[in-house]
Formats: C-alpha cells, structure tokens, sequence
C-alpha cells in the first residue's frame, strides 16, 4: 500500500513539474502597433510629438534615475506636446515594460487602470518572465494618459525599460518612445578575513557580492529536480 501511494504521490510530481515546464515554454507575443494594426506601414521617423515620463510616490521625475527598493509605486504619464494653445493629441497606445534580462520580472502594473485601458500579459520578445502591457480598449481621443507601476520584489533585478508606442491617427504612429530606470547596487556589508585572491565576484547585474571571484556556481535543472524527486521518494518506500 505504501509502495502504490509512493508511486501516485511520485507520478504528482512528475506531472506538476512538466506542467511548470510547459507553462515556462509557452510564448505569447506583446501587442505590436506595426504587426497588429499597420502591417506594412512604417512608424513616423520624426521626433515624437509625446513624452513620455516616470515619477515617485512623491512626484518627483524618476527618468533616467537610479531607484532603489522593491515594490515601490511610480506614476507613469504620457502626454501630448503643447503647441500654442494646442496640446497633440492620440487615439491609440502600447505601452511595454521589460526587463534587461529576459529572466528577471518587470513589475506589475497597479489596478484599477483608468477607464478605456485594458492590461493584457505576453512574453516581451521572447523572455522566459510573463510581461504586462497596457494599451487603449476604447476608440477616443487622448492627451494625457497616467498608469501606476510597481517595481519588482527582488531588488537589483536589473535595469528597466518602459516603453511606448502612440498613434495619432490611421496609419500614423511613433514607436519606441522609451524611459529607462537603473538601478543602483547596494553596499555589500561583508567581511572575509582570509581575503579572496582574485578579489570579490560580481553578480550578473555587476554589483559585488560578499563570496570571492573564481568560485563555481551550481545549477539545479529539471532534470536534477526530477532525479531527486525520485531518489527521496524510494528512501522513503
């Protein structure tokens, strides 16, 4: 009796990591203003008449800013350019946000999203971490746009690029309107007594780390997982 129960419980979780896996395989592409609504039809190649902006909880501008902490809230804004007494307007938008890694989490966007917005989640040009993206979900003239952002839990996770795409009108758009946001490494609070010889490692992100350079990292696959699985499971049996 054990020995069946053993084998179902077994079977589980050979079944909840291939699932996983699965999952992690499946891509759904971002929106593309060109791809899904111009095919064909090549983004304007003048400067755009939109800003497009980022600020802190307290207002303050946060473009090209090094930010620091996890989860912190930040207001992104697009908005049309003033011209006289006229400010250029938009009918549609795409706005991305990823990460530089394609293996790190890019934050999420905070609900409620204002009226005509709609967030959808896809995978930014192939990264293995689901992305959201916002864009306009009802046919109307727009000015100024604001959507709030959280960044992600872990802190680094590398530097992040908001990116927005804004039609003016039919056939008519500018794409890769961008912000990026850095990061800033923390102080590494560590004392080694004995020294490293060839001094302290850095992390992917470049920030140094309290373990010396030259040692050798272990990865866990899936297959490791499965293989270890199996052995617990019959040490148990």
């Amino acid at each position: 009796m054990s020995r069946l129960l053993g084998t179902c419980l077994l079977w589980s979780i050979v079944a909840a990591l291939y699932i996983q896996r699965a999952k992690a395989d499946i891509h759904i592409p971002c929106p593309s203003v060109p791809r899904d609504f111009y095919p064909g039809v090549a983004p304007q190649n003048s400067s755009p008449p939109y800003v497009l902006n980022v600020t802190d909880k307290d207002g303050r501008p946060l473009h090209d800013f090094h930010f620091i902490g996890s989860e912190a809230i930040h207001t992104i804004s697009l908005s049309g350019k003033q011209t006289g007494n006229d400010t250029e307007k938009f009918v549609g938008f795409i706005i991305n946000i990823y990460n530089d890694f394609t293996d790190e989490p890019s934050g999420d966007f905070v609900t409620p999203l204002p009226q005509g917005v709609k967030e959808e989640e896809c995978h930014y040009e192939g990264r293995s971490y689901i992305n959201e993206v916002v864009m306009n979900s009802t046919a109307k003239e727009w000015t100024n746009l604001q959507v709030q952002w959280k960044s992600p839990k872990k802190s680094p996770a590398g530097n992040i690029h908001i990116r927005a795409s804004v039609i003016k009108e039919y056939g008519v758009y500018w794409d890769g309107i961008n912000v990026t946001l850095k990061y800033m490494c923390p102080t590494p609070g560590c004392y080694l007594p004995d020294g490293c010889p060839h001094g302290l490692a850095r992390n992917k992100y470049g920030c140094i780390t309290c373990e010396c350079a030259g040692v050798a990292a272990i990865t866990v696959q899936f297959s490791s997982l499965l293989f270890i699985a199996i052995a617990l499971l019959y040490n148990f049996m």
